[in-house]
């Protein structure tokens, strides 16, 4: 029997989704490990008593 070569569409799918793990895991590791100053995220009560 012939070999079945994978065919270029699946194998560029496949980088693809492996490039897309990669970035989203990076990303996941810079919130992870950031400094808190860094994130500028504030609770909904810090912005209710900021007009105060």
């Amino acid at each position: 029997m012939p070999e079945v070569l994978p065919s270029r569409a699946r194998s560029r799918r496949t980088y693809a989704a492996i490039v897309m793990f990669l970035v989203v895991y990076l990303g996941v590791l810079v919130l992870v490990f950031a400094p808190r100053d860094m994130i500028a995220a504030q609770s909904g009560a810090a912005f209710y008593g900021a007009d105060n």
